[in-house]
């Protein structure tokens, strides 16, 4: 993953499981709230109320306990927690995973384990068997794999500024591009905090394509700092070939902000109608 703040938000669907695992299933819960994860309980649902939950969620997560959810002579077949099982594994595939957790598994019976071994042999793509007793791990493994991200289908080209903005900053930023791109060759790339797309491979290659990278911002001084952190390290450093500038507008920005760049990146802060001409500078040095 690129950053954390690309992370989309993720909703589980937490399906009904065993009265033996209630206290396990409600310390999840807990663990999934602090996760800041949307998780909708399956816990009495009808049917159509779990099959309706679903289509909206991006996974399902099915804690197995000692209930046989998955043999039709099983105790637990027809029970809400094997219907939700057989349902969440009918939508199963690209855009929906079923993780299949069995926090138990190292003191479960011997009666327990057929079942779970039939699960484990019937495992389709975007299935997850997962074994690891602590819920904290779960989910901090749950969300790596559903933060996955597609790549970003862009190819990198010949650019005398690699021009990099949140968003949230769109307004001004295009004032800045629109004055670069009359006297340069300017490539921008608007980034969104709530972005499935991974940014990473695109901006590395980009930014080797390019003279200088820019970050500016407006009001998004956090991610700015931050973002151009990672840029800086995810390009080698003090290595690049690609000399780096942050760029704030004055109106907003903190040179505070700026401490932690102190002898690895070029830094201004600027009135806004004066930054292109602070990019243009930098340009100009890093060009004799």
């Amino acid at each position: 993953m690129f950053i954390n703040l690309y992370s989309r938000k993720i909703t589980v669907f937490l399906a009904a499981a065993s009265p033996d695992i209630d206290d396990i299933r409600e310390e999840l819960k807990c663990v999934l709230v602090k996760a800041r994860i949307r998780a909708i309980d399956g816990q009495g649902l009808t049917t159509e109320q779990a099959d309706a939950a679903m289509q909206t969620a991006d996974c399902s997560i099915h804690i197995l306990g000692g209930m046989d959810i998955y043999s039709p002579d099983g105790d637990g077949y027809n029970a809400p927690a094997g219907v939700q099982y057989r349902m969440a594994k009918e939508i199963c595939g690209p855009s929906f995973k079923m993780f299949l957790w069995n926090p138990t598994a190292e003191g479960a019976s011997i009666s327990f384990v057929p079942y779970i071994n039939n699960i484990r042999r019937d495992i389709i793509e975007n299935t997850i068997y997962y074994d690891k007793p602590s819920p904290i791990v779960f989910v901090e493994d749950l969300r790596t794999i559903m933060n996955v991200k597609q790549e970003a289908a862009a190819k990198s080209e010949p650019s005398d500024i690699f021009f990099m903005y949140n968003e949230l900053d769109g307004e001004s930023a295009t004032g800045i591009f629109n004055m670069l791109r009359d006297v340069q060759k300017v490539t921008k790339l608007p980034l969104s905090m709530a972005s499935d797309l991974d940014y990473n491979t695109y901006i590395c290659e980009q930014l080797s394509n390019s003279k200088i990278g820019v970050v500016y911002y407006n009001y998004a001084g956090d991610w700015a700092v931050s973002f151009a952190r990672q840029i800086w390290k995810d390009t080698g450093g003090n290595s690049s070939k690609t000399p780096l500038l942050i760029a704030g507008n004055s109106e907003h920005a903190d040179p505070k902000e700026h401490k932690v760049f102190s002898g690895i990146m070029a830094c201004t802060i600027d009135e806004q109608l004066r930054i292109p001409l602070d990019i243009k500078v930098f340009l100009d040095k890093q060009s004799q």
